[in-house]
């Protein structure tokens, strides 16, 4: 059930969640979350029987925010969190996705419309819902295989060294050329589709870089089939 803002109980610890992460507390715990959720909307966390005339001067309710992600509640139903080590938590792109959904509705300015073109907005899409990119996130690079990768850059370890060397330019081009037409926006591939903005494109980036330094014995097989695949 939503609130006056509009705003449901899981809607709003996430907004919190989204905001610890975008300070640098990634992954956070289930402390951190408490005490954010408490900070953020009082009236919701706030300890019942202890509020008073200002529910900034309550305490936070921990049990309330325990019983949204260690449940079967939205906020963990809908796969907007998940679990990353004892108490630690963090959101997954599905739910900081939302997170700028929602904080566009709660500033009055929804995210816009991404205006890209087919050749950027599908390779893009894939990007971000990659395995590579979902494992980095999840802090399980040791788990990323070079299937991964090369389904990331969209070649195969059979692939030739222009072929390599041809995606990794595209890549990046496709990168830059989408900042360029976002700026510092959130912006959302379509009705209905997750949010980005910025920083995601900066996280393509710095999978691109991981990926690259995890497997450069096997791009370095790749690069010496140059002259191999001269005709």
């Amino acid at each position: 059930m939503r609130g006056k803002q509009g705003l449901s109980v899981s809607d709003k610890l996430l907004l919190a969640a989204y905001e610890l992460e975008e300070r640098g507390r990634r992954p956070f715990s289930a402390e951190d979350l408490v005490v954010a959720a408490w900070q953020k909307f009082p009236d919701a966390f706030g300890l019942a029987g202890y509020r008073g005339d200002d529910a900034r001067l309550s305490y936070p309710d921990s049990n309330r925010v325990f019983a949204e992600i260690m449940g079967s509640k939205p906020i963990r139903k809908r796969g907007f969190l998940i679990k990353v080590g004892h108490k630690m938590y963090e959101l997954t792109e599905a739910g900081r996705g939302y997170a700028r959904h929602l904080s566009g509705l709660s500033s009055g300015s929804p995210s816009e419309k991404a205006a890209l073109g087919r050749e950027i907005e599908q390779p893009l899409r894939k990007l971000l819902s990659s395995k590579a990119a979902e494992k980095f996130r999840n802090k399980r690079v040791d788990e990323i295989t070079f299937y991964d990768a090369c389904a990331f850059w969209g070649i195969t370890p059979a692939s030739s060294a222009i072929e390599l060397q041809g995606q990794i330019a595209k890549l990046e081009k496709m990168v830059e050329l989408a900042r360029e037409a976002i700026q510092e926006k959130t912006v959302t591939f379509g009705h209905g589709g997750h949010s980005f903005g910025a920083k995601d494109l900066d996280e393509i980036l710095e999978v691109h870089r991981v990926l690259m330094q995890k497997f450069d014995t096997e791009i370095k097989i790749i690069e010496k089939r140059k002259d191999e695949r001269r005709v």
